[in-house]
């Protein structure tokens, strides 16, 4: 990577062959390359551009000049009457005068332009039709394969005239790309929202090369949507989405609505219960239920009654007879509620075949019951789309269930490796995209949804889609993916380059993303300090990709981000801090440092909590909340603290936390008995024979066993069975001996266990003490607390055993845990 270059503000454009190549940290072997015809962009390879400006001098005409020395030398004609083209030329013209001071002249075409001046064409205008430049165009809403595909826009240059024109029809916007595009080729970035993350060079004199370009997105839906998870203003909803389409996300879903729940609107619980409860789910005790509110009410998918009463609504709804929330002209959506909803009823059970696909959950998988009813439904309305959701238990390709072609898939896979993307061998990232292909297969109507940030409830610390997503786009695209209809947070100090990143690919799969990110680090950060800064967010990725831990989930790579870790990069920091900048590059440096700061804490955080030392966690929970703030206080879009954030798995709601544990520890309101041990003995019980063979009886002999930390998981811990990455899955004993001092005889005494993924049982002194229910692991409901003041022996060597079931996925002791006795 030539990490001190700078990008060109004058890039041309023109067609060259190409080859595609695995990107950084790929696990992909060189293929033969795939050769095909393109139009170069900014994005595209440094050595390329050189060769190509030497080897096609010839194509290149006289440029055109449109601000000479800070004076107009061009007009802006737009097409009449078409706000989408008059919002595309506004925007040329703002961004115009801030590079030169010069105000070009806008006006609807069909007026007098005076003199002769360079016009840039902006629309569907009736110069370009006449000049025979084809721009992109039409909003055919067919149900076909390639639905929605029609998006695009033209750059031309014709003698003075520069047509700047894309498909407005529909919910397109290919002219407002298009402007983007070009204001792009003279060097502005918008790589965050708002003016802090816009980089406007000054140029008194603006020239544009002649061009030639006809550009397609690769992917037809590209929308990150920021959820409420972190609260945000409507103001600042605007700013994103407008920044958004700078960069050439839609914002569109195109396909009809569909969420969690969807489903339950074909038969709302307070309009048929009373009069048909067999069309709502029966639970696992044979009684039928519901909810008020139909988005989250499971219905039974094998009642005869219910899937004519759903036809005949239908029909209704589309002939204006009856509103439905779930339809609209082009179809409707259905999906069932989120979580794992089930209807036990005989015929249900019987639908879903019981094929045991791979364990995410605890229910049954439920695909053919599902997408048997999706696909009926379907039938019944060729016309229309049915949107579905592959999502929780019906994320599995359903098995002898034919999927008419107006399927719509979105696709959310229940494995979610966000650490590692979809060349990866280890067997998350490697079944999901299986699976994606074969639902891609199935339909031409597939998108993804997925979380960004990929950490969905965490701690707010670096990520690496970036550099997943520049491997990613190619293979999605290859396999016949729609686009991607992503949940995200205003949490920009985490998902950091992501959305900008995500929006250059999902428009340019082959996007070249060294040079994509050296643009970006050199320009916002400056040639001398942004090596350093991109030093730093590439050690992050690099740490979490060469990691076999499989996760979604940040609480579960705190043995990624250590203290030695976060301390041994802080190097990049302080040369990113030395180098010579502009004044706002150097606060942007500013800003980049608090959020190494932010990890620092974060790392200190978990290496205090595991030695129980919970003032010092409070403290640094603490500390991760004002830097927080602070990076708030810099710019809104890093992050921002709510009333959501003051739940216990955020930096906020963790201080709490560790402070209640410090209380009854330090004297405050307890005192501690003894720490459960960082290191207990280990073995696991492959025959479940633990039980029978008295693995929890104080004078069993264990020493035999290995060690397991009980801070971390066992899959954090132990080296993966295989080269795919799979994980022990079963029941593991944990063993300890605990010396109780005297003084807490006749005292309470309980024991806090931070929590058994994801399922435990445990034992003191050989006597059964407690059963901690299966929990999903990313539920954050592991911890637990019991009294077991007539289980102790103070004075005496006490025994603890605890058992773990792990069924599947991440299992093992969690977050260590202490005896403590409270204040009489």
């Amino acid at each position: 990577m030539a990490a001190g270059w700078a990008p060109t503000t004058e890039p041309t454009q023109f067609f060259i062959m190409r080859e595609r190549r695995p990107t950084r940290h790929s696990n992909t072997p060189l293929k033969p390359p795939i050769i095909m015809f393109k139009p170069l962009t900014l994005s595209a390879s440094i050595v390329v551009l050189m060769i190509a400006l030497t080897a096609l001098p010839q194509l290149q005409a006289a440029p055109l000049t449109i601000v000479e020395n800070g004076r107009s030398q061009a007009v802006i004609v737009v097409e009449a009457k078409q706000p989408k083209a008059m919002k595309a030329a506004q925007a040329l013209q703002t961004y115009i005068e801030k590079m030169s001071g010069a105000k070009l002249a806008l006006i609807e075409e069909g007026a007098t332009v005076e003199g002769d001046p360079v016009r840039l064409l902006v629309g569907q205008t009736e110069a370009a039709r006449k000049a025979g430049v084809k721009i992109p165009s039409g909003y055919d809403t067919t149900i076909r394969p390639d639905i929605f595909e029609e998006e695009g826009y033209a750059l031309k240059t014709v003698g003075r005239d520069l047509v700047i024109g894309g498909n407005n029809d529909g919910h397109y916007k290919g002219t407002l790309y298009a402007a983007y595009a070009l204001l792009e080729r003279l060097g502005c970035r918008w790589y965050f929202p708002d003016e802090w993350g816009e980089v406007v060079p000054e140029k008194k004199t603006i020239t544009v090369p002649d061009l030639d370009v006809v550009s397609r997105p690769d992917f037809a839906v590209r929308n990150v949507n920021p959820s409420g998870w972190v609260p945000m203003t409507g103001k600042e909803r605007e700013l994103y989405t407008e920044w958004g389409e700078k960069n050439g996300f839609n914002f569109h879903r195109f396909y009809p609505m569909v969420g969690d729940g969807y489903v339950g609107y074909l038969a709302p619980p307070l309009e048929y219960f009373e009069t048909n409860p067999e069309f709502f789910a029966m639970n696992e005790q044979g009684k039928r239920h519901h909810a008020e509110q139909p988005r989250v009410t499971m219905l039974c998918l094998s009642s005869p009654g219910l899937y004519a009463e759903s036809v005949k609504s239908l029909r209704a709804a589309f002939a204006g007879e009856k509103k439905m929330n779930n339809v609209d002209e082009l179809g409707f959506g259905i999906s069932p509620p989120d979580g794992q909803p089930f209807c036990y009823c005989e015929e249900c059970r019987k639908a879903s075949e019981n094929f045991r696909y791979p364990r995410y959950f605890e229910r049954p998988f439920q695909s053919e019951e599902f997408f048997s009813f999706a696909a009926r439904l379907a039938r019944e309305f060729p016309d229309k789309i049915v949107a579905t959701m592959a999502y929780s238990i019906r994320e599995m390709v359903p098995q002898g269930v034919d999927i008419p072609e107006n399927i719509k898939v979105m696709y959310t896979s229940a494995a979610c490796d966000v650490l590692h993307a979809n060349d990866s061998k280890l067997w998350r990232r490697r079944d999901s995209l299986r699976n994606l292909k074969d639902w891609c297969e199935r339909s031409p109507h597939v998108t993804i949804y997925d979380y960004n940030p990929g950490f969905v409830i965490g701690n707010w610390v670096p990520e690496r889609d970036t550099a997943n997503f520049a491997i990613n786009a190619p293979i999605l695209r290859e396999i016949g993916l729609k686009g991607y209809e992503a949940e995200g947070r205003k949490a920009f100090m985490t998902t950091w380059t992501s959305y900008y990143a995500r929006a250059k690919f999902l428009w340019d799969a082959d996007t070249d993303v060294e040079v994509l990110m050296a643009d970006f680090y050199n320009t916002f950060f400056g040639a001398a300090a942004g090596p350093h800064v991109q030093a730093w967010w590439e050690a992050c990725e690099d740490v979490l990709v060469n990691s076999p831990m499989q996760a979604h989930e940040d609480f579960f790579i705190n043995h990624i981000y250590t203290v030695d870790f976060v301390r041994g990069i802080l190097k990049h920091v302080e040369a990113a801090r030395q180098a010579p900048a502009s004044q706002v590059q150097r606060e942007r440096v500013e800003a980049f440092a608090l959020i190494a700061d932010h990890l620092m804490a974060y790392a200190d955080l978990n290496a205090a909590e595991m030695r129980l030392d919970y003032t010092a966690a409070a403290a640094a929970a603490g500390q991760m909340v004002a830097l927080e703030n602070q990076l708030h206080e810099i710019y809104p879009f890093f992050i921002e603290n709510g009333p959501m954030q003051e739940r216990f798995y955020f930096p906020a709601g963790r201080q709490k936390i560790f402070a209640t544990h410090a209380a009854k520890i330090n004297g405050e309101k307890g005192e501690l008995v003894a720490p459960l041990p960082l290191e207990m003995t280990f073995r696991r019980d492959l025959h479940n024979e633990g039980i029978v063979g008295g693995w929890h009886k104080p004078g069993f002999d264990d020493r035999d066993w290995g060690t397991k930390n009980t801070y971390y998981t066992w899959d954090q811990q132990d080296p993966p069975e295989d080269e795919a990455g799979h994980d022990y899955d079963g029941i593991g004993w944990y063993r300890a001996t605990l010396e109780v001092d005297q003084k807490f005889k006749g005292r309470t005494i309980k024991f806090w266990c931070g929590g058994t993924i994801d399922e435990g049982w445990v034992w003191i002194n050989g006597k059964y003490a407690h059963h901690k229910p299966s929990s999903v692991w990313w539920y954050h409901n592991h911890a637990f607390e019991l009294d077991v003041t007539d289980l102790i022996e103070p004075g005496q060597k006490n025994t603890i055993a605890i058992r773990v079931l792990n069924p599947a996925d991440i299992g093992g002791l969690f977050r260590r845990g202490f005896f403590w006795s409270p204040k009489e």
